[in-house]
């Protein structure tokens, strides 16, 4: 009875320190900001330390790019500006001739936004990619997360490594590999007149170039579509040594079907 005695009064103890304090949220004080990665768009559910991209896959010579930021805290009823540092010694980008800056809010009543690039296609692209290293500054408003910052590689004339490119079924994306991600494109692209309703569906959800395809999508139940009109075709194609290439690693989708 003592140690059921001691054990409550512990209890109680605890609940009755717990019930006499209260905290209090400041509107008023800076909330910390940071970009906010969508995980299940990689293969390691890990943030990359550089995000490609690539004009090879637009016609446009400007892109808008958008960077998703989110804050910590409750929302406000104002639209808050926040600031960014470029860091000069990991960026070779130029600002005005690679890119510019859209505005730079979180909007009212809410703690989500976007951070708008303006990219811009130049002919040293095609040859030299550029880097362009983010992070954010301290403010009236807001205040960075340790450690937090956004690097994106801007390239043309290749097709940038997909974030769902997973290199132990597809091979090493810098082997050459590209042609296999084009090839894949084209049979997904095919699928406007072969499967009307699943392309419009998959279009819309995944993106054209499949840009915004989850990690191993191509491996989910019901995928026999996506391995009998476009993963198995390419695999074949490239299968035979006329059309084969150095790097080409890819196993038989076969194997993905659920």
């Amino acid at each position: 009875m003592m140690t059921k005695y001691l054990i409550y009064t512990g209890i109680f103890l605890l609940l009755g320190a717990c019930s006499n304090k209260a905290i209090y949220y400041n509107p008023d004080q800076k909330r910390s900001i940071y970009f906010n990665w969508d995980l299940n768009k990689y293969v390691s559910n890990v943030a990359p330390d550089t995000v490609f991209f690539s004009f090879a896959i637009y016609e446009e010579k400007e892109v808008e790019y958008r960077i998703p930021v989110k804050s910590m805290g409750m929302s406000v009823d104002e639209d808050q500006c926040f600031e960014l540092e470029v860091v000069e010694d990991s960026t070779t980008a130029e600002f005005g001739k690679h890119y510019e800056f859209g505005t730079l809010i979180i909007p009212k009543n809410e703690v989500e936004g976007v951070l708008p690039l303006k990219l811009k296609r130049t002919e040293d692209l095609m040859n030299h990619p550029v880097l362009l290293y983010l992070k954010f500054r301290e403010n009236d408003y807001f205040r960075p997360m340790e450690g937090d910052h956004y690097c994106l590689s801007i390239i043309d004339g290749k097709l940038a490594k997909p974030a769902w490119w997973t290199s132990y079924y597809l091979g090493e994306y810098n082997n050459n590999n590209d042609r296999l991600y084009l090839k894949i494109l084209e049979n997904f692209w095919a699928l406007e007149e072969l499967k009307p309703v699943f392309y419009a569906e998959k279009e819309k959800e995944y993106g054209k170039f499949l840009e915004n395809a989850p990690t191993a999508f191509f491996q989910m139940p019901g995928n026999m579509i996506w391995i009998k009109y476009v993963l198995k075709p390419a695999y074949e194609y490239y299968s035979d040594p006329e059309n084969t290439y150095e790097g080409f690693a890819m196993v038989d989708p076969d194997r993905f079907i659920r």
